[in-house]
């Protein structure tokens, strides 16, 4: 025990402290500091603010030992703690819920993923609202399911040309093809894509690869016959008359010295003058088609030489020797010759005697020149003589 005034220790059983002879009274044994570390915990619960005072209508319950009950605090806890748990219970209820929907969530995408129809509607949707970039991702994604859908590709096609993606357009219908190769829209839009950029060639490509009959009928505005030529190419000895047709009379041009011919450089065929080929010579003989829209077809070519023959020597009767007087010569040659001769031994020209019907052979000793001449080449066949003798 200490001495209130002096604070000196007291002996067990004194009144009077022994050092300033004041009589004190009993107190409990702790110090000051034990006293503000028991208002730091009384001020934890509640009951004294920071100051050491108690709360404004707070009063500090004490048993008849001066010490506060033990019960309040407890019970003040008690109340705290059951004031915390259902804050926890709704806590673990919401992240419950949260998880459960977010597997609920990641079960319906993960079927919606591997679903062909899913994919396809959510394309068409996206379609309709005219998203075509969402609308290809969806069914780039059906694709992925059946590969071999031929539908979904057209419908990707129409999407493309939709919006202005023509290159890929052509990709996916030529796919299309590929799979069905007697599928006429695929081949028709193919076209109408051709058609808009002129690119007449890849019809014309495109329409080799068709065999069916009822398919060709969709390029028959973009094939074009080549022409037919006649006489077909040969060797000749006189002129060579050349014609040239069309079955789908259509214009024609050609060119005789073995180049390419087009509408720039080749000649443009008249039906009604021909082609007449008539100096010696070879001659390659290359002509084309072009229809209305310039479509050219493929080149038709023959090869023609022309190369002039002289005509015979004539067939003179009788053949020299000697004759009865009042014999006559007859002379013969080809067609379309003409006969010039001369009796003195002088070389006959076009402008000589032209012989028309039987000679009398003249008295005497006599030498008998002929020329031949082809009269549509021009060409001669050299002089023929013989002599006669007449009593």
């Amino acid at each position: 025990m200490k001495c209130v005034k002096c604070g000196a220790e007291m002996k067990e059983g004194c009144v009077y402290c022994s050092v300033c002879g004041h009589e004190s009274k009993i107190e409990a044994d702790y110090s000051v500091l034990e006293d503000d570390y028991l208002r730091s915990l009384l001020a934890a619960e509640g009951a004294f603010p920071a100051g050491g005072k108690p709360k404004s209508g707070t009063s500090k319950k004490t048993g008849t030992d001066g010490k506060a009950k033990a019960g309040s605090a407890s019970g003040h806890k008690k109340k705290k703690k059951s004031n915390k748990l259902p804050i926890v219970i709704v806590c673990v209820l919401l992240v419950a819920a949260i998880g459960a929907g977010i597997a609920v969530k990641l079960s319906i995408d993960k079927k919606n993923a591997n679903s062909y129809e899913y994919q396809v509607n959510m394309a068409q949707k996206e379609a309709f609202s005219q998203n075509y970039e969402k609308a290809i991702d969806y069914y780039e994604n059906a694709l992925a399911l059946r590969p071999g859908d031929i539908s979904v590709r057209m419908a990707m096609a129409e999407l493309y040309k939709n919006g202005g993606q023509n290159d890929a357009a052509l990709v996916v219908l030529q796919e299309v093809i590929d799979l069905d190769a007697s599928n006429k829209k695929a081949y028709r839009e193919l076209i109408a894509i051709y058609e808009e950029r002129r690119d007449y060639d890849s019809i014309v490509a495109l329409s080799d690869k068709v065999k069916d009959i009822a398919l060709l009928e969709l390029f028959e505005d973009y094939i074009v016959s080549p022409p037919i030529i006649s006489p077909l190419g040969n060797t000749f000895d006189l002129d060579i008359e050349i014609t040239l047709h069309s079955i789908e009379d259509l214009a024609i041009y050609y060119t005789l010295d073995g180049t390419e011919p087009d509408q720039t450089n080749g000649i443009l065929y008249d039906s009604k003058e021909g082609i007449t080929i008539k100096e010696e010579g070879r001659y390659e003989l290359r002509a084309v088609c072009y229809n209305e829209k310039g479509i050219v077809s493929e080149t038709a070519f023959e090869t023609y030489e022309l190369a002039f023959v002289a005509p015979d020597y004539p067939t003179v009767t009788p053949d020299g020797g000697r004759v009865e007087p009042g014999s006559l010569v007859t002379i013969q040659a080809g067609a379309f010759c003409s006969i010039y001769y001369t009796w003195d031994n002088t070389d006959p020209t076009a402008a000589s005697a032209k012989y028309e019907a039987p000679l009398e052979i003249p008295e005497g000793k006599s030498v008998l020149s002929v020329l031949v001449v082809d009269e549509r080449t021009g060409l001669d066949s050299g002089i023929y003589r013989t002599s006669f003798t007449r009593d």
